[in-house]
């Protein structure tokens, strides 16, 4: 449960409160109905309220809790955000739409969301499922990297995640380890969470000019503000993938003008400088990935994780086929970690 309230700290973007200090009492959680940040009468009736159990997260404009649908056990992230003097919530709403219709096994789920107002103060609130385990930000440091074959099996199930939301017009624009869920119980699930910085995959609703991601995990289209399509989001799973296989971004800089330049101009580390014990074909995969022209990298997540598999397989010990055509060998490989979960 930590690692959960971890990982939502990390979705709002600011550090949790501090830990109470050892012997101190251990709050009660509250029963307080949401009704006392929103209205629940204004929620969807299938909801119709939320209870709140605990405060997991707080920013400047949002806080996140963890909460308990009224009349019933089921568990949900409740997300609520207070707009700024003169902030359309048009966005607010478009990126919960978005988000909304992503209904894979991989992806964290977006429940509901609306507008409402308190005290003259409109604010917006997005319920989300509520997913136990810990982010991967762990097992990017050194002597706590996880298996080889895991981590590329992990990307697999990313990837073919990103395929499904891009093929309904979504794309994340913020992928990082921090915003990537795993709970290694029974065998090990991956969720891909925090949609919240998604845009439409349409021009019409690209804000050309504003910067939304991660830099030590931004392509380099997202520097100059140009549309963007997935293609951006299979190039911040290579630096993902980089950096949990050697515990180093290829990109860190000592400043982040130095760090946007090196994305924007240098070619990543051949993985095999660090990684020498790794196949070859393995560097070759990752750096396209990193390519600087997106027409370089991989067309499509579905491709990549063909390709992760079957890598992960030698990784395994196996050998990897020579022709090329791995479709069958893909079709087959049922024993895939970490697995997903139907919701």
């Amino acid at each position: 449960m930590a690692g959960a309230a971890r990982f939502w700290r990390t979705l709002l973007g600011r550090p949790s409160p501090a830990d109470p200090p050892a012997g101190a009492a251990t709050p009660v959680p509250s029963t307080q109905p949401a009704s006392s940040l929103i209205d629940s009468s204004v929620l969807p009736a299938a909801t119709e309220g939320f209870h709140i159990l605990r405060a997991c997260a707080q920013g400047p404009q949002s806080e996140l809790y963890q909460a308990r649908v009224a009349g019933s056990d089921e568990l949900v992230a409740l997300k609520v955000v207070r707009f700024r003097e003169g902030q359309q919530t048009t966005y607010f709403l478009r990126e919960a739409a978005a988000a909304g219709r992503l209904q894979h096994p991989a992806i964290v789920h977006t429940l509901g969301a609306g507008i409402v107002t308190q005290n003259g103060e409109r604010c917006g609130w997005l319920a989300m499922e509520w997913v136990p385990g810990s982010d991967l930000t762990r097992y990017t440091q050194p002597g706590r990297l996880l298996p080889e074959g895991l981590v590329l099996r992990m990307g697999a199930v990313v990837a073919e995640a990103l395929a499904y939301a891009h093929a309904q017009g979504v794309v994340h624009r913020d992928l990082k380890p921090g915003n990537l869920l795993f709970n290694p119980a029974e065998g090990g699930t991956l969720k891909v969470g925090d949609f919240g910085c998604a845009r439409l995959d349409d021009h019409g609703y690209s804000l050309s000019g504003l910067l939304v991601g991660t830099p030590c995990y931004m392509a380099p289209e997202q520097l100059s503000g140009v549309p963007l399509d997935g293609r951006c989001d299979l190039y911040a799973l290579g630096i993902v993938l980089f950096e949990l296989l050697t515990g180093q971004r290829p990109f860190d800089r000592p400043s982040m003008g130095e760090t946007l330049a090196a994305i924007a101009s240098e070619a990543a580390p051949p993985l095999r400088s660090l990684r020498p014990d790794l196949p070859e074909v393995l560097g070759d995969v990752l750096a396209r990935m990193m390519a600087k022209s997106p027409a370089d990298r991989h067309a499509d997540g579905h491709a990549l994780a063909r390709e992760l598999r079957l890598i992960a397989r030698a990784c395994d010990g196996f050998t990897l086929p020579a022709s090329r055509d791995n479709a069958d060998i893909h079709k087959n490989n049922s024993r895939i970690e970490p697995r997903v979960t139907a919701s």
